[in-house]
């Protein structure tokens, strides 16, 4: 074997320092040019009216008035023609992306509400800056231009509906959706302000302590209940003349020619929602349902349901739409008879029954008119245009039913983003939770299952495989040093979890290692959960495969160049005091971003830097986990203070035997016999050996004397 020692036979640690400088000079000068973000462009952009770059956004303008300082909005002419406005919604919301700071744009709309377009002024998303590139998320802005400040903008790939859908930007979902809602709230706060039809108004409040008790007809006749029915023939007129007009999908299975027939109702109102319901039924819902939030129930026969058949119970519904003075009002599925018996005399009579919160802080007034339309859409395949139809229809409430108080709060509020995100990958929260419940099982039963090394080697490599896919390249659950970087910046300007929500597998992933390094110590995460981690590993796979032959490095080298991963996380956390943005350069010490986020789909000098590690791992095992890796580092000082220690030894370990620590491809095993916790990845490896008598020397002896090894007691140690 290749040995790598006689460079550090003397002054080993000034040897260490001075590779570890001229390591970080080399990514420095490589990486400051092909990594830096471009301030001159982004000064420039700050710079637009000066540039008159505004000109893109209304191309027909003569002239830009003067900012209107209360507004915070600069008015736009043609001549003596008002065309619309300017605005940075800087001045009116601050939504932290990715990187925990906010997206400056400048939006344009005009004089109805429309997007003229949105322009990029500056950001530090670092998917941007440093990997991405910028054109993807100009090309993003983009999707703005023509669509309303009143249609109910998301980030998604659906196209029909009653929502309006712009495409997002794989790898890069937490940056978009705050890009997103920092463009629709600070147009909406504009809106309110300037063009009429935007205005606040007078909330109602139901009044809850009256009720008359009424029936079905009743309540029908008063308007307390809407009735609508659609006939095929209406449907049909709606697409006659468009390319899907011979297009219907949609049988007359009853031949009454009626394609759908509904009814729906406010429930919060009590004369209503507990004749409906009945008591029973209608103080759950009260109870579900929250203060200041209300409910929607729709009930339908036909030939067409409402929902269709690809509905997600508890998500939003796409052939149905709410909108009040002409602005969207999101309607989310209760799941409110999915579990529960039904106790209304009436809501089990119909095909389809379902009841849908409006939250609070939708803006949603019960006591002024509403509109709720079903949506009917048709298209010609995947690859062609998909229309829709919209049959809309009017709902008004006496307004004996409820007091008036004024809303003071002109902003129209949404779900937080990260609230946004969370419900958009709910699968993916699902799906991790469920792997780091088997993970968890997998420590636990450790000894159980290493008795059994074929099983517990392919349960290894399958989970193995999960966290490179699924969690790396899939979910882009890949942690970073980076991290630690925001952690030390929110210890000075103030700690906000939405900051760290932003992205739910990073938050459960960093949530589940923190907790992690406390009980046994950083391996659990570099062992299983680390995507780059997995593919060295599969590269000293194929070097076993391939019989490349190992350079061997002595414990003395070994313990020495440890070192150098302690002083990369030094310089690299120093460094993030200084400038956040020099950090993040340098944090591309990390390949992660190369390798995993994107896939090796970037510029040469970091495939080439990403690749490089991976081939010194067919020479030395995870050379990058044992020796440079910042974020290793970081979990080793924290996983000092680790309460087990259930790495279970014998008193043969390392005195007379070494089969362990010449086994332990980490090197994490002192000639001692004694776990190196900091060193750690939890492989497992030596409790495979430990627990065999065809493999662990001590139990081979002890079978030789004809000795039981059937009951061995295993000792989980309690750090004093």
């Amino acid at each position: 074997m290749v040995r790598i020692e006689r460079m550090f036979a003397k002054n080993g640690l000034a040897h260490t320092l001075w590779l570890t400088g001229l390591l970080i000079f080399a990514l420095l000068s490589a990486f400051t040019v092909h990594a830096a973000p471009d301030e001159e462009s982004q000064e420039l952009r700050a710079n637009w009216q000066a540039t008159e770059s505004w000109r893109d956004l209304f191309p027909t303008a003569s002239e830009l008035g003067e900012k209107d300082t209360a507004l915070g909005i600069w008015p736009v002419f043609r001549g003596a023609a008002l065309l619309g406005y300017l605005f940075e919604s800087n001045d009116f919301v601050a939504i932290p992306g990715f990187s925990g700071e906010v997206v400056n744009v400048l939006v344009g709309i005009d004089t109805q509400g429309i997007f003229k377009g949105v322009k990029l002024l500056k950001h530090h998303e670092p998917i941007f800056l440093h990997g991405l590139g910028e054109p993807p998320l100009l090309e993003f802005l983009q999707q703005y231009k023509g669509l309303s400040v009143a249609d109910n903008i998301k980030v998604g790939k659906q196209r029909a509906g009653a929502n309006v859908y712009i495409d997002g930007i794989t790898k890069a979902t937490a940056s978009v959706v705050a890009v997103n809602e920092t463009v629709l709230l600070s147009a909406l706060k504009v809106a309110r302000e300037t063009l009429e039809g935007f205005e606040p108004r007078a909330i109602a409040t139901v009044k809850t302590g009256e009720f008359h008790p009424l029936s079905w007809d009743e309540m029908l006749q008063r308007g307390y209940i809407q009735h609508v029915r659609i006939a095929h023939d209406e449907v049909a007129a709606a697409f006659a003349g468009t390319a899907v007009e011979n297009l219907n999908d949609v049988a007359d299975e009853n031949g009454d020619g009626i394609f759908i027939e509904f009814y729906y109702c406010y429930l919060n109102v009590p004369d209503i929602g507990k004749n409906l319901l009945g008591e029973t039924d209608y103080a759950r819902l009260l109870r579900e349902l929250g203060p200041g939030n209300h409910a929607v129930a729709v009930m339908a026969d036909g030939d067409y349901s409402f929902v269709g058949e690809d509905f997600v119970p508890g998500s939003v519904p796409d052939r149905l739409a709410v909108h009040q003075q002409e602005l969207p009002i999101e309607i989310r599925d209760m799941n409110f008879y999915d579990y529960d018996e039904v106790n209304s005399p009436y809501m089990g009579n119909f095909d389809t029954s379902k009841i849908f919160r409006i939250k609070s802080q939708s803006d949603f007034d019960p006591g002024a008119p509403w509109e709720l339309s079903l949506v009917v859409s048709r298209s010609r395949g995947m690859l062609f245009e998909t229309l829709s139809a919209s049959f809309p229809s009017n709902y008004q409430l006496p307004a004996t039913f409820f007091v008036y108080n004024e809303n003071v709060d002109d902003e129209l509020k949404r779900d937080a983003p990260w609230v946004i995100i969370w419900k958009g990958r709910f699968w993916e929260v699902v799906v991790l939770s469920l792997s780091l419940v088997l993970l968890t099982a997998i420590m636990v039963f450790q000894h159980r299952l290493s008795r059994y090394p074929k099983l517990f080697h392919r349960l290894r490599w399958g989970f193995l495989w999960f966290t490179l896919i699924f969690i790396g390249w899939y979910a882009q659950g890949q942690l970073s040093v980076v991290n630690i970087f925001t952690i030390f910046q929110a210890m000075i300007s103030g700690f906000r979890w939405s900051d760290y929500l932003i992205d739910p597998m990073l938050f459960i992933l960093w949530i589940y290692v923190f907790i992690s390094l406390f009980i046994i110590g950083r391996g659990l995460f570099c062992g299983w959960l680390c995507p780059f981690g997995v593919l060295q590993e599969m590269a000293s796979c194929i070097a076993k495969k391939l019989n490349i032959r190992q350079w061997k490095i002595s414990y003395r080298v070994h313990t020495r160049l440890w070192l150098v991963k302690y002083v990369v996380l030094i310089l690299l956390v120093g460094i993030s005091f200084y400038s956040l943005t020099a950090a993040e350069i340098l944090s591309e010490v990390e390949p992660f971003k190369t390798a995993i986020t994107l896939v090796f789909v970037r510029s040469w000098p970091f495939v080439l830097y990403a690749v490089g590690l991976l081939v010194l791992s067919l020479f030395v095992h995870k050379a990058y986990c044992r020796y440079l890796c910042p974020l290793g580092a970081g979990l080793a000082i924290l996983g000092w203070f680790h309460r087990f220690e259930w790495l279970t030894r014998r008193s043969e370990c390392g005195s007379p035997c070494q089969l362990c620590k010449h086994k332990c491809e980490i090197a994490a095993i002192t000639p001692q016999g004694k776990v190196d916790y900091n060193e750690c990845i939890q492989c497992l490896e030596c409790i495979v050996y430990y627990n065999n008598d065809d493999l662990c020397p001590p139990l081979i002896n002890q079978k030789k004397r004809g000795q039981s090894t059937e009951n061995i007691v295993q000792v989980i140690d309690l750090k004093q």
